[in-house]
């Protein structure tokens, strides 16, 4: 592992840490996802009530949306409050599928093979996957 992925993994390990003690919409886009020894060691699946998804190390199952374009996040205002964007910290660097988006406003979020990730405000549980097809537009990732 070269010396820029072990001080993005210790980054991402810190960030994900802290969005762990968050909560409610206010913190919304504080949420990052896991490291980049957890992404890419293929341990992101876990067990939901829809079969294995992608989750963060916390267990918070991610969601995809159809009305984003590869690349760019289409949510934001009361969808970004409900659908919170997966945040990736200023140093983080893209890996294997995981790549960075830029939001309109700057905040970068993290995608998987270009589609933008979310977690969804009514999943109260980890595994909990509340909002798959939601909307017809709003899937986890398998």
């Amino acid at each position: 592992m070269t010396l820029s992925k072990i001080v993005t993994a210790s980054g991402f390990v810190l960030a994900v840490g802290l969005a762990g003690c968050s909560s409610g919409h206010d913190s919304g886009m504080q949420h990052h996802m896991a490291n980049a020894n957890y992404m890419s060691s293929g341990t992101y699946m876990h067990d939901s009530e829809v079969g294995q998804v992608m989750t963060t190390p916390e267990g918070r199952t991610v969601y995809t949306f159809d009305k984003d374009t590869a690349g760019t996040s289409n949510c934001y205002g009361g969808c970004a409050e409900e659908w919170m964007p997966v945040t990736a910290a200023s140093d983080a660097q893209p890996f294997g599928k995981m790549s960075i988006v830029e939001r309109s406003d700057g905040t970068r979020q993290w995608a998987y093979d270009g589609k933008p990730l979310y977690l969804y405000d009514d999943d109260s549980m980890p595994g909990d996957a509340e909002g798959d097809g939601s909307g017809g537009v709003w899937h986890v990732v398998k």
